[in-house]
């Protein structure tokens, strides 16, 4: 399963690491998310949430710890927990972080579509990056960046959020983005633009506006989260 900046081999590795935060973290009944890390991984995967207005309503000012009794209509023993969010006013909500990851939303599978579409030039870009000679700095912090393995290509400015908001917008909306199957020979290997015309599109769009760079793999999941519309690409 792949978020804006995580990422995970199966739904069952994704479903284990929201788990951690729930059980695993330290985190009171009652208590605040607080780590950087944990909150936007939140975030992240309630884009997927099928109801994701109906749970974001006027805007998610903290995720929390909170009992599953307090639900409306859900039956639970009463040390049941989950994660629940709390809005600008003040007003809080369940929310099922194994339906988010279960059940996709247009958005989610169009933003998996646009990735798999250029996964090819983030790959060419770190490689490129490793085959100078040049120290290799962050691009969020300016700190030396060594290992390979630690280095994870992120989106400047535009960040990816902005990027595929923008061109979503342009297209008509997320809704106006068909995915469909990637096969190989052999097996699916994803999804990828159902139409090839809309492809073509984004590619061109992603050439003329996307900044790549490197960062940690901790430097990029505590990265700020940032605001879809606070880009808007030069014409």
């Amino acid at each position: 399963m792949i978020l804006d900046s995580f990422q995970w081999k199966t739904r069952s590795a994704a479903e284990a690491a929201f788990r951690e935060i729930l059980r695993s973290a330290g985190y009171a009944v009652g208590g605040t998310v607080t780590d950087p890390k944990h909150h936007r991984m939140l975030t992240e995967v309630l884009e997927r949430h099928p109801d994701f207005e109906e749970k974001v309503g006027v805007g998610v000012a903290e995720f929390f710890i909170g009992r599953t009794q307090d639900a409306p209509g859900v039956h639970v023993g009463r040390d049941a927990i989950g994660i629940w969010i709390r809005r600008v006013d003040g007003s809080t909500i369940d929310f099922s972080y194994i339906t988010a990851i279960r059940q996709h939303s247009a958005k989610s599978d169009a933003k998996e579509a646009l990735r798999n579409e250029v996964d090819h030039r983030r790959l060419a870009f770190r490689d490129a990056q490793f085959a100078g000679d040049g120290e290799l700095v962050s691009a969020l912090t300016g700190s030396p960046i060594n290992d390979r393995t630690d280095a994870q290509v992120i989106y400047v400015n535009p960040t990816w959020a902005q990027l595929t908001f923008r061109f979503a917008e342009q297209e008509g909306g997320w809704e106006s983005i068909p995915v469909a199957p990637a096969k190989s020979a052999n097996a699916a290997i994803g999804s990828r633009l159902a139409d090839r015309g809309q492809a073509s599109r984004w590619l061109k769009f992603h050439s003329q506006h996307a900044a790549l760079g490197l960062a940690t793999r901790s430097e990029a999941a505590h990265r700020r989260r940032s605001t879809e519309a606070d880009w808007t690409p030069r014409p």
